[in-house]
């Protein structure tokens, strides 16, 4: 029996096996006594997520990825990458926090797309592209992915909350933006004289406490009031979406998301990927 055997012409992988042993081509086109599989090669991407607080990246090849990390776009980390995965061909960037320029340099001549209103993109946009955010662009992006022509109601908690919808005829409508746990709390304590500001590490401990209103200390009284109104308010725009678009999905998405998986119901809580699948797709449909 002869061992499957592998070649490449131009931008074709073939795998293949045979049952005699002369083995011709023609035209790249195998002898019919051969049985094949024609696999297209994968073009590998990275793709940049710049927040307000940090920076991520993901590195795909096809589908799939094989590199995730945070980094400092002020460091080396990118030219790093790139020694690791010279083969990177294509590159997207989403930045609400800046430091464009930082990631650009470090990524040479690699041909980079930077995500604004102005991006070709899969949907129509019902926004002032001016002044769109690219985080809600691609989080719109990542929902179609996951639930493609279908009503989609994207909640990013985040340094800001953003409501955002895509509708099942592919149009993206913006929605509201309120304050996020963090600056909700930071208020209280820089608008007042005596509120604490409560800290990371103390907040997972309070937000365990807050499915009761009731309150024994000042710092349960902030998390409750905080965790619990941005749950209420949550619900009431889900509630008044729902009346809008019929059959909505619901996605929550963003770094605070995990204080709420068991506050919100019939939700779909998005994994660390989402965001990540939403500029692939975007940078795919260049």
């Amino acid at each position: 029996m002869v061992p499957p055997l592998f070649c490449e012409c131009k931008d074709t992988t073939f795998f293949y096996t045979s049952t005699k042993k002369n083995i011709f081509f023609e035209n790249n086109l195998f002898n019919t006594h051969y049985q094949y599989i024609c696999k297209k090669k994968l073009v590998v991407i990275l793709t940049i997520d710049i927040g307000n607080t940090r920076a991520k990246y993901a590195v795909f090849d096809g589908e799939r990825i094989i590199s995730l990390s945070a980094f400092n776009p002020y460091s080396d980390d990118l030219k790093e990458l790139i020694r690791k995965f010279p083969n990177i061909d294509r590159c997207i960037i989403s930045s609400v926090g800046g430091k464009v320029a930082e990631c650009r340099e470090q990524l040479c001549d690699i041909d980079t797309v930077i995500l604004s209103g102005e991006t070709q993109l899969p949907f129509k946009i019902n926004y002032d592209k001016s002044q769109v955010g690219s985080d809600r662009l691609v989080a719109v992006a990542a929902a179609m992915v996951e639930k493609p022509r279908q009503n989609n109601l994207i909640i990013d908690i985040g340094t800001c909350i953003t409501y955002d919808i895509i509708t099942c005829d592919n149009e993206y409508h913006g929605g509201p933006i309120s304050p996020g746990i963090k600056l909700r709390l930071k208020a209280m304590n820089d608008y007042t004289e005596k509120l604490p500001l409560i800290e990371n590490q103390q907040l997972s401990v309070l937000s365990h406490q807050c499915e009761n209103i009731i309150c024994n200390s000042t710092k349960e009284c902030l998390a409750s009031g905080v965790i619990n109104g941005i749950t209420y308010e949550i619900e009431g725009f889900i509630k008044r979406f729902s009346n809008i678009y019929e059959m909505l999905n619901v996605f929550i998405i963003g770094g605070d998301n995990i204080f709420f998986e068991n506050k919100l119901k019939n939700c779909i809580f998005a994994d660390a990927n989402f965001t990540f699948k939403g500029l692939r797709y975007i940078l795919n449909y260049q």
